[in-house]
């Protein structure tokens, strides 16, 4: 598990240095805030229908969705006509994008693999490459050329790109945003906090979660999770995906902007590339 303490900010690093009982340091895709996680970016309904029809301009194809997470994109390509290769590391994201492509109905137009997509060769390419949820901001450094080279690996000549960040914005400040929902599973109830600080001279944005549940007979237990995005101008992502001889044809905003303020994102631009080489 990497250092998830370097990323909690505020009121969640002060929750973890209470050292209070029952209170654990998990990974920020899986187990309850996993599942929380998946919930809150599934409000994005639109996304998927956005991938869809962006991935394959002549028709339908082959689609590799990368860091997959709970599916909603990878079922609306296959709710498209795509035949559809989902991806993500975690088993909770993949558990939950399988549930998704049952109750749709596409189970047969898709298959699922659990791996590090930093490493991953399928050994085949792909008519669109698509990496939604931000989860292209959650690379950076070598892991991000990593990303990068997978993408090229398994991207047809001519094929699409398409994933969304959230570029700073003109004049935008450091921002801070805390809020708490209500859950409830099965026998114990409690409250999630969600919050984003968003520090765009230098490049990231934090994200920190967590969750406090109380069962029955009074017993709580807390779970608290960290991590990071960066953010890019759209310039600089050009730049560099031109490196991997993909050429930026298309910058959109986001098709469900967000303006309230339980939003854990920042406005988001969606971009397409082709591969040229």
């Amino acid at each position: 598990m990497a250092d998830i303490s370097k990323d909690l900010f505020g009121l969640f690093a002060g929750i973890g240095a209470l050292n209070l009982p029952n209170t654990r340091l998990v990974e920020p895709f899986d187990g309850i805030l996993g599942m929380f996680y998946t919930k809150i970016v599934n409000q994005a309904e639109q996304d998927g229908a956005w991938f869809a029809e962006q991935a394959v301009p002549s028709g339908v194809g082959r689609a590799l969705d990368l860091c997959c997470g709970g599916g909603r994109s990878a079922v609306e390509l296959a709710r498209a006509g795509h035949e559809v290769t989902a991806v993500d590391i975690s088993p909770v994201q993949l558990a939950a994008a399988q549930k998704r492509a049952a109750e749709s109905g596409v189970t047969d137009r898709m298959s699922f693999v659990r791996a590090d997509v930093t490493t991953l060769d399928l050994k085949r390419q792909f008519d669109a490459v698509v990496i939604g949820g931000l989860s292209v901001t959650l690379f950076d450094g070598d892991r991000r050329t990593a990303l990068l080279r997978t993408v090229a690996r398994h991207l047809a000549p001519g094929g699409r790109l398409l994933f969304d960040h959230t570029p700073a914005q003109p004049g935008e400040q450091e921002a801070e945003k805390v809020f708490a929902v209500p859950i409830k599973l099965r026998e114990r109830s409690g409250f999630v906090l969600v919050g984003t600080l968003r520090r765009p001279a230098s490049r990231t944005q934090f994200t920190n979660m967590s969750a406090e549940l109380t069962d029955e007979e009074g017993r709580t237990t807390r779970h608290l999770t960290g991590f990071r995005f960066w953010i890019d101008s759209t310039e600089s992502v050009s730049e560099e995906l031109g490196r991997y001889g993909l050429s930026v044809v298309a910058a959109h905003q986001d098709p469900e902007a967000r303006t309230e303020p339980q939003s854990p994102s920042a406005v988001r631009e969606f971009v397409v590339a082709e591969r040229v080489r």
